[in-house]
């Protein structure tokens, strides 16, 4: 839970070799996962990184401001089984927002906003998965071909197991399969996929005004979120990359 707080007391984290993260007041406390399984990162990368949030941490661990640790526990522990995460994630896709515009009759300018930077990312991802995205300014549901829907569902079938996690989180963080899939898969940057997803947000913002103080916060929390998948997904991909150069 993103608002649990755990008391802990520590002086500083340390790493051992780059494999295992410890807690270090007086002697070596391997970090656990919530169902209790050692925490063992898979590069020196990901070990300073997690050791950082940690670090950061003072008298209560609040895990809202953990994200690569808590997708890294996830990665661990999998607490929601790998296949039903895929599941979600072409749940997603079926009511994808991107896929859902604004009819020029009721909004124009939004409309024309959402195709000005929507289109690019739809665009890519058809290429990039050989599918074709059903698009439409309907309130009602636009049912996905199946075929679009088994070509991304193979996908991520083929991901490594750490890749799938960090899919899913940047998939619910960002509300929509299509703009996280461009982010990991296509190389959109965080900031513009952030953007993407708060499009329709700040329109209305910029047309009713905006709770400034909530906003803000939400917007921090997410680039946080989205940061941290990016920074795990990429370095998988790097071992991975390595991995098959020496073979």
């Amino acid at each position: 839970d993103g608002g649990l707080r755990m008391q802990y007391f520590f002086l500083s984290c340390s790493l051992s070799l780059f494999l295992s993260l410890s807690l270090s007041p007086s002697g070596k406390y391997t970090v656990r996962t919530p169902l209790r399984n050692v925490l063992t990162l898979p590069s020196e990368t990901l070990a300073n990184a997690v050791a950082l949030e940690w670090d950061a941490q003072r008298k209560h661990i609040i895990t809202a401001l953990m994200p690569l640790s808590t997708l890294c526990f996830k990665a661990t522990d999998y607490p929601v089984p790998r296949e039903e995460l895929i599941s979600h994630m072409v749940e997603f896709l079926e009511t994808d927002t991107v896929c859902y515009r604004a009819s020029p009759r009721d909004d124009e300018k939004l409309h024309r906003l959402e195709n000005s930077r929507w289109n690019p990312i739809t665009e890519w991802f058809a290429e990039f998965y050989h599918v074709h995205l059903a698009m439409t300014t309907d309130i009602t549901l636009t049912p996905q071909p199946r075929q679009t829907l088994e070509r991304v569902k193979g996908h991520l079938e083929d991901q490594h197991p750490w890749v799938v996690p960090a899919f899913h989180a940047a998939t619910t963080s960002l509300k929509s399969f299509v703009i996280a899939a461009a982010m990991l898969d296509g190389g959109l940057a965080a900031d513009e996929a952030i953007a993407c997803s708060y499009l329709e947000t700040d329109f209305q913002i910029e047309r009713w005004g905006e709770v400034e103080w909530q906003h803000t916060l939400e917007r921090a929390r997410l680039s946080a979120d989205v940061a941290a998948a990016v920074l795990l997904v990429n370095e998988i991909r790097s071992l991975e990359s390595g991995e098959k150069a020496l073979g």
